[in-house]
């Protein structure tokens, strides 16, 4: 009898110091709603404090001991298209019966969604009070919380952290290169985190991240689990991290990177004002994201340029007073020659890569460039992982001072850093490629663009398409026009030594190039952003396709092709002004005419001693007469074109204006000075045919 009695002391003790303790933490919060509380939504009168959310005796559905009204809403619920593709299950309502899932949630919701008064409890000091309600001050005349109120929630949860969802680690997403997983950590209840488990599964709700019963702060921190954190920012982060994984964070530039924003309200809002220390606070709000899904702070890019500040102006990020101009990312996207990034909204989705049709669930978008054609920030960068590494290691300008066979495999941006790419089985000769492998992270650069500029997304099978951008040419097939079963294309996809469907001498001479090219020829390799890029990128301008003045995105110190900038075709007839009329783009690397001519078809006469032909020869022929106006790569050697009289013409945009190109056949030489024939109708390399048809078709072997 002793021993019951003391085990019973005991208990009643441990009851009051528990109460005590919970009593004390939430007393000087917002959840004291009584007339003591601190918040501005607190009781006329009542005195009791756990009364709004508790009673010790007849205990209405929910849990521990609910005495709170609960809400009959129905509920928008949270989704993703990644979720969705990934077959992550996806609550599709919150739970109305004690121990389903989100019933938890309701019950939080029960003042937060703003359709029950604060005041209806169900009973206070053993008396039911019906209809009654606790008298409130600083809620709506039906006694809701008040929309404009910082703990508003409302019915529509697409905005807000999924609750009542399961917490399942396990899922996968398989691409034809790599797996991802779903980045969630297998066990976070060992941390801040709180999971409930149900018929054996896990499941996340408000309580998960949250505690109503501890504050240190009521106005700022949030009833957060993980009180660690010395910011707030540090805080939510911890909480976040408690369960997601994100792969490659760790020294990632968004990690790592200490810029500053101008913003005063950053500072006052989380205590730090610091790309690094707001951590996921940059890019994310857990509740009331303006983008959704995703839960990002605002949407899509304008996500990039502000991160938590409350104007681009102020930013630390990629907006318009970006701490170092090579971050402002606003301002180059917004040129005329530009990805469609702030003139497209709604189109993306991610997991796009697997589906460049949509579907999956149906009605999704995808790549497609019929309906939903884009490129925003996110299909060419991961924000989670990348990195503040150059392409080429020492390189300051916009033109590489090195170059090797492994360049743009071995040494891509870290900016590009596990971004998703597709990868073409590659055809027979200039065929366009309609199988792709995809990469749940690109190895090479030119996997990122095939994404948008193959079969994968135009859906051609000629390779010339109907689309048209700003530059005013049609959009083609760049995968056709790098396969590697090509006569010729630049080094993109593999060297010119592996260009197979190249014949001997697959590279041009060391004299053919300029510097840093002229160096292990025929090994070498370049990227796409080689050749396209922003306007200065040696003078401080975002390196990286996002926004040019320049047609094509062309970049370098002559960025011209095939027009001049007085809107005249380049001729050979300008080689002492190649520099001149905004500059010649392919004298960037080809030195072409530096008072000698580099390849002797080039002379003035084209002939084999490059003395004179009849009238003034090859000067008066524009380049686009010859060569195809889509310097990526052609169905034949030197970029040749074919015209409308050879057997296998090449259309427009190949050829300019669709009737530019002359040459009805053509055989490449061994040596860039041994083309032979001159001006005689006799030419056993070259073969034209029209108005300008100074060659025989008399060629052994020609180019297709």
């Amino acid at each position: 009898m002793i021993m019951k009695c003391f085990i019973q002391i005991i208990a009643f003790a441990f009851t009051f110091v528990f109460a005590c303790i919970s009593y004390a933490g939430i007393a000087n919060t917002v959840h004291n709603m009584s007339i003591s509380g601190p918040g501005v939504i607190k009781a006329a009168t009542e005195t009791e404090i756990c009364v709004f959310c508790h009673t010790p005796h007849n205990a209405q559905p929910g849990r521990p001991l609910w005495n709170h009204d609960m809400p009959t809403s129905g509920y928008t619920m949270y989704g993703s298209e990644y979720l969705q593709r990934a077959d992550y299950p996806l609550p599709l309502a919150i739970g109305t019966t004690t121990g389903t899932p989100g019933m938890l949630s309701r019950q939080c919701l029960s003042c937060h969604d703003g359709t029950v008064a604060v005041g209806a409890v169900y009973m206070v000091r053993g008396t039911i009070l019906g209809n009654n309600l606790i008298a409130m001050s600083g809620v709506t005349g039906s006694g809701a919380i008040p929309t404009t109120a910082t703990g508003y929630i409302g019915t529509d949860l697409t905005r807000h952290h999924p609750v009542g969802i399961e917490y399942n680690p396990s899922i996968t997403i398989s691409f034809g290169s790599g797996i991802r997983t779903i980045e969630l950590i297998s066990n976070p209840t060992s941390m801040a985190m709180k999971l409930y488990t149900i018929s054996a599964k896990n499941y996340v709700e408000c309580s998960s991240c949250h505690d109503s019963h501890i504050d240190t702060g009521y106005s700022k921190q949030k009833f957060l689990r993980d009180t660690t954190g010395g910011t707030l920012a540090a805080k939510i982060s911890n909480t976040c991290s408690a369960c997601h994984n994100k792969t490659g964070w760790t020294g990632s530039i968004h990690q790592t990177t200490s810029n500053a924003y101008s913003d005063a309200n950053v500072n006052t809002t989380f205590d730090t004002s610091t790309t690094s220390s707001l951590v996921c606070m940059n890019c994310h709000r857990t509740h009331k994201g303006i983008g959704a899904p995703y839960l990002l702070r605002q949407a899509e890019e304008a996500t990039c340029f502000q991160g938590a500040s409350n104007l681009a102006n102020e930013t630390a990020c990629h907006g318009t007073s970006a701490t170092a101009a090579t971050n402002n990312i606003q301002t180059v996207i917004t040129k005329t020659y530009k990805h469609p990034t702030t003139p497209t909204s709604g189109k993306h989705t991610n997991l796009d890569v697997l589906y460049p049709l949509g579907g999956t669930p149906p009605g999704s978008l995808g790549l497609n460039w019929s309906n939903a054609r884009h490129a925003e920030c996110v299909d060419c960068h991961n924000p989670h992982r990348a990195k503040n590494t150059p392409a080429r290691v020492g390189t300051s300008s916009w033109y590489p001072t090195s170059v090797d066979s492994t360049s743009n495999w071995t040494a891509k941006s870290g900016a590009l850093t596990g971004v998703t790419g597709v990868q073409p089985t590659w055809p027979s000769i200039w065929t366009v490629p309609t199988t792709f492998t995809t990469q749940e992270s690109s190895t090479y650069e030119y996997q990122i663009c095939f994404k948008c500029h193959s079969y994968w997304a135009l859906r051609d099978g000629d390779g010339v398409t109907t689309y048209t951008t700003a530059s005013g040419v049609t959009v083609t097939d760049q995968a056709m026009e790098f396969n590697p079963n090509n006569k010729s294309a630049h080094p993109v996809v593999v060297t010119l030594n592996n260009q197979t469907g190249s014949y001997a001498p697959k590279p041009l001479t060391s004299s053919q190039m300029s510097s840093p090219w002229s160096t292990i020829l025929g090994n070498q390799t370049m990227y796409c952003s080689d050749c396209h890029g922003a306007d200065n990128e040696a003078s401080g301008d975002p390196k990286g396709l996002h926004g040019s003045s320049y047609k094509y995105m062309l970049k370098g110190n002559y960025r011209y092709w095939p027009l001049r900038n007085d809107g005249q075709l380049w001729k050979l007839s300008d080689k002492n002004n190649f520099t001149s009329y905004g500059g010649l783009f392919c004298k960037n690397c080809h030195p072409v005419y530096d008072g000698t001519w580099k390849n002797n078809v080039h002379s003035q006469s084209g002939g084999g001693g490059g003395g004179e032909g009849k009238g003034s020869g090859h000067q008066d022929m524009t380049c686009v007469n010859c060569h195809v106006a889509v310097p990526h790569g052609s169905k034949r050697s030197r970029f040749i074109g074919y015209g409308a009289n050879a057997t296998s013409p090449d259309p427009a945009p190949y050829n300019y204006g669709g009737n530019s190109l002359k040459v009805t056949g053509f055989k490449k030489a061994a040596t860039p000075t041994s083309y032979g024939g001159g001006m005689s109708m006799d030419n056993p390399n070259c073969a034209t045919s029209g108005a300008s048809g100074c060659h025989s078709s008399s060629i052994t072997n020609p180019d297709p």
